[in-house]
């Protein structure tokens, strides 16, 4: 069931695409609050005087997405100052001021900020004083990355603006699925950038940024590549929705995978299911899909479903026994949740 979104001032609607005049934030929901104001008061002001859209959804998580769009970057970045300050419970721990800003833009915009060798983020680093960092991996079920910048009000006020100014000269390519913050995934927050988990600011796992102290647990793949449309031939297929999809096999004894593919190289499979199974994969608040992923050490990204599309795909990344047994462990709670699907390859 799709889920509305609201903010404490009333009922917004969801993003639907990202434009050059819309510029998007992801913020710990602790500070949410501040930003709307007692009954929308402080939001209210923001929009009347900048003649602004700008909207804080409502989410159950640790996160939430500030929207800010109008009509020119000048104001969007005056509203970031009069901002700024209430986001100061969001910023680095240990009785310093800076602040930590985490800004959504499209995976395919973060080149430019990267620049060649990381030569345009030292350069950035270096004329704004704001600490940068993109994170490698996009947000759950999303194609947006998150640009950190840390530091005083006036240096991460420069450095919105350069990241701003840089990717604005820099079409879009590909498909854009923005950020929900209600698919947060507290397993791969360190991946790409989110809040919860006792989430800091300088140290987390983006580009450029310290080593992290290793999880306990199996190995990890990389998190896969945004959902794309799943490939035609029988993979992924179903057989008439009478039962799990193909490629879901048994308990994997070796690798078992044609072409070119060596046991300990990273590839990548799609699936595809019956929206209706969703949930029974992912379990309540996401437990299950996390124990498959801990279990198995493959990436596992459950796509949503394309509009007027009853199905939803599954990319699964790593080596090949990683995803062997991946989708062994996704078959079995399919059948767990319901035995009539039968076992096997179908």
């Amino acid at each position: 069931m799709k889920r509305d979104a609201y903010s404490e001032d009333g009922p917004v609607h969801k993003r639907q695409r990202q434009t050059d005049d819309e510029v998007t934030f992801l913020i710990p929901s602790k500070v949410a609050g501040s930003i709307i104001g007692k009954g929308g008061s402080n939001i209210s002001k923001l929009r009347n005087e900048y003649k602004a859209s700008i909207t804080v959804p409502d989410c159950p998580g640790p996160e939430r997405v500030l929207s800010i769009s109008a009509s020119d970057i000048d104001t969007i970045l005056e509203i970031v100052k009069d901002i700024l300050p209430n986001l100061a419970d969001g910023g680095l721990k240990g009785g310093n001021e800076d602040l930590d800003i985490r800004l959504l833009i499209h995976q395919s915009r973060a080149g430019c900020v990267i620049g060649k060798a990381g030569a345009k983020i030292k350069e950035l680093r270096e004329k704004t004083g704001a600490r940068l960092k993109i994170f490698s991996s996009t947000a759950p079920q999303s194609t947006e990355r998150v640009v950190q910048l840390v530091g005083g009000k006036d240096a991460v006020a420069a450095g919105v603006r350069e990241v701003l100014d840089l990717i604005r000269q820099v079409p879009i390519k590909g498909a854009i699925q923005n950020y929900d913050p209600h698919n947060y995934d507290d397993y791969y927050a360190d991946e790409y950038g989110g809040f919860g988990g006792g989430a800091g600011a300088a140290g987390r796992g983006g580009r450029g940024g310290p080593p992290r102290t290793p999880r306990a647990g199996p190995p990890r793949a990389p998190r896969p590549p945004a959902p794309r449309a799943a490939p035609p031939g029988p993979r992924g297929a179903f057989n008439d929705y009478g039962g799990p999809p193909r490629g879901f096999g048994g308990p994997p004894p070796r690798a078992n995978f044609p072409g070119h593919t060596f046991p300990g190289q990273e590839t990548s499979t799609q699936v595809t299911i019956p929206k209706d199974l969703a949930g029974a994969i992912i379990g309540k608040a996401g437990s299950r899909i996390r124990k498959i992923r801990a279990e198995s050490g493959a990436g596992i990204e459950i796509a949503e479903p394309l509009p007027g599309s009853s199905d939803r795909i599954i990319t699964i990344t790593g080596t090949p026994q990683r995803i062997q047994m991946a989708q062994y462990l996704l078959q079995q709670s399919v059948h767990e949740s319901n035995p009539n699907l039968g076992r096997g390859n179908f």
